[in-house]
């Protein structure tokens, strides 16, 4: 069976480099490729059952299936695994952290993962996170040291450092400016609350699902990732409302089943909702800050075309602008739309009204492909994340 592995990872390895190679030179990921990934996992599949079926009915020779074949019980783990490593995919895609593509990419990726390491870390239950783990960390740890690297090359390095802590300074501004006062509270009380039941769940529920969340690390990352889409549902009113019913709730379930630890789940809770505060503000900006930074362009509104990518700060720019109308509500990961872009294009005399020399800041962006094959052959050839590894 080591051989039949070994098979499945070249052919991986052909499909992956494949895919990556296209998204260099096209920066696309085309769904005739992810439809080729699908066959070839269906493949995967295909020869682990047959394997698995006849090693039951001792129709394979002696020794072929010895500590390599699947069990049956394989296949159910491997169903969750799947179904969150699919979840996990959309999510980034709905977060509009990813585009379409590489989502897709991700998820037939993520579920090829365990057919060749039966032995993966993680399995089933964590496997997913600790692919996105090597993913991120790796991506980011290469992004700050190219950022940092050029602006060690330029010829005014004073100035170039001292304008990215110029505008990073201005970054944070505006995020304390958005979340002050009672907004700030009810962002703070949304994170205690998924902490507090992530505390609760993986201490009171003996269920094998509760194993998904029974680390905080998964919630915390998500949180993380997902934080421009989840934080502006703490500050609705339906939200205020259910949060209160849930701290009532709490309170007097906790007294009742576990008074000895309800000090502990709140104490806990508040210091991972502390540590996510502060990584939101520092980490998470720092981190879009500096790899919007890396990648940044100034373009005039004449040369604005579909499929280009705002900064956020453009973006804010635009959506906090009642002229551009309702078509800048939401933004894609793809780029701007034709309509989006022919308005920019309408609006350039007007803009320059207000700054003579008006520029929009476009993301040129980097092909993401490679980097997720990186966090593949990560995840393969190492028992631990990448994050626990440098950290340790």
């Amino acid at each position: 069976m080591k051989t039949v592995f070994a098979v499945f990872a070249v052919l991986f390895a052909i499909w992956g480099l494949g895919i990556v190679s296209r998204d260099i030179n096209t920066c696309k990921i085309l769904n005739v490729d992810i439809i080729k990934g699908c066959r070839l996992l269906g493949l995967f599949v295909a020869v682990q059952v047959s394997v698995t079926i006849a090693a039951s009915y001792g129709w394979l020779p002696a020794g072929f299936a010895d500590n390599g074949f699947f069990a049956p019980s394989f296949y159910g783990a491997y169903a969750l695994h799947v179904l969150l490593t699919a979840v996990m995919g959309i999510l980034l895609w709905y977060a509009d952290i990813w585009p379409a593509g590489d989502a897709k990419f991700f998820m037939v990726t993520g579920a090829m993962l365990p057919l060749m390491i039966p032995e993966i870390q993680g399995f089933p239950y964590r496997t997913f996170f600790y692919f996105l783990v090597n993913i991120f960390v790796a991506a980011s740890f290469w992004a700050f040291g190219n950022f940092f690297l050029a602006g060690l090359q330029k010829l005014d390095k004073a100035n170039f450092f001292g304008g990215v802590y110029h505008n990073f300074l201005e970054e944070i501004t505006r995020i304390v400016k958005r979340y002050r006062g009672w907004q700030l509270l009810f962002v703070l009380s949304g994170m205690f609350i998924f902490f507090l039941v992530q505390r609760t769940v993986s201490l009171t529920v003996r269920l094998a699902a509760a194993r998904i969340v029974s680390d905080p690390a998964v919630v915390f990352f998500v949180l993380f990732l997902l934080w421009d889409k989840i934080s502006p549902l703490f500050q609705k009113k339906a939200w205020i409302i259910a949060s209160g019913i849930f701290y009532v709730t709490f309170i007097i379930l906790g007294v009742i089943y576990m008074p000895d630890r309800l000090i502990e789940l709140a104490e806990t809770a508040f210091i991972d909702s502390l540590k996510l505060s502060i990584c939101i503000v520092a980490l998470r900006r720092f981190a879009v800050f500096l790899m919007e930074q890396a990648d940044l362009q100034l373009v005039y509104p004449e040369q604005i075309k579909p499929g280009m990518i705002l900064s956020e700060r453009s973006r804010i720019l635009v959506m906090g602008d009642p002229n551009f109308g309702g078509e800048y509500n939401t933004f894609i990961k793809e780029g701007l739309t034709e309509l989006q872009a022919q308005i920019l294009r309408d609006n350039a005399v007007r803009m320059r009204e207000k700054i003579p020399d008006f520029k929009y800041e476009i993301i040129t962006g980097r092909p993401f492909a490679g980097w997720i094959m990186f966090g593949a052959i990560l995840t393969l050839v190492f028992k631990e994340n990448i994050a626990v590894m440098i950290f340790r």
